[in-house]
């Protein structure tokens, strides 16, 4: 038997195996996870309010549901803006009904295409086409006029490998194994993990709690002179380090762009 405190509610669980249970029941694994935002309000608000984006936009760099977003608003008690100001004629060119039937059907623009020259999202020209009754394209002829780039030799990218390809980083595979391997790199981590008391500089969790701390580089692997430099390098935990690499980090925190 295992014993083990619910996540959510506290209450002590007994189940069967070695695996101690983290939720007491299905309600409290989903309360949990509601609960669970990848993003602060401070952030939220700056790509809402600051930024101009929408909820779909937001759940597109957040990697979830737009009506989960538009919960984050209400709940972080971020004032909404209402779709009135967006929705008066005649206010930008697509909101006419003959521009935009010029611009999406005669000269075959993708919505994509027209939100991009406005900076709105697709679903907002996908909405007034909706609203000006004017028929959107069947998958059909999307397939037809789409342009999906060649394949084989005839791709201009088929076969540029190494230095011939415009991402390449000097080689530096080999070179981060070798280097990973080093003295000096384990006298690095040794010295980051002494200045940093074998904790996260993130969420302050510690490794002793059973999670694994990794060494991160502030400024890329790519700048060779700052690889082994313990002003470049902090602890991270491995949620914390997924994070600062991953979309939903929109600041680029911990990251020298």
């Amino acid at each position: 038997m295992t014993r083990s405190l619910c996540k959510q509610c506290g209450e002590p669980i007994i189940r069967r195996g070695s695996r101690a249970p983290i939720f007491c029941g299905l309600s409290c694994k989903a309360c949990w996870q509601r609960n669970q935002k990848p993003i602060t309000r401070d952030e939220l608000k700056h790509l809402y309010v600051d930024r101009g984006l929408g909820t779909y936009a937001i759940s597109r760099i957040v990697r979830r549901d737009p009506k989960r977003v538009y919960q984050w608003l209400r709940n972080y008690e971020i004032p909404l803006r209402s779709r009135r100001w967006s929705i008066q004629p005649k206010t930008q060119p697509h909101h006419d009904r003959e521009w935009l039937v010029r611009e999406y059907v005669a000269k075959k623009r993708s919505a994509a295409e027209i939100a991009a020259e406005f900076g709105v999202d697709e679903n907002t020209i996908l909405f007034f086409l909706g609203r000006l009754l004017i028929p959107r394209r069947t998958t059909a002829e999307v397939r037809a006029h789409k342009h999906w780039g060649a394949t084989g030799e005839t791709n201009p990218m088929f076969g540029r490998t190494g230095a011939s390809n415009p991402h390449w980083k000097g080689g530096v595979t080999p070179q981060r194994q070798a280097f990973y391997l080093s003295t000096e790199w384990k006298r690095a981590c040794a010295e980051v993990w002494k200045r940093d008391k074998a904790t996260c500089r993130r969420c302050g969790q510690k490794s002793k709690s059973g999670s694994t701390l990794h060494v991160h580089h502030i400024a890329s692997f790519a700048v060779r002179s700052l690889r082994a430099k313990a002003s470049n390098l902090i602890l991270l935990c491995r949620e914390c380090h997924r994070f600062i690499h991953s979309a939903r980090n929109v600041r680029k925190a911990l990251l020298a762009c």
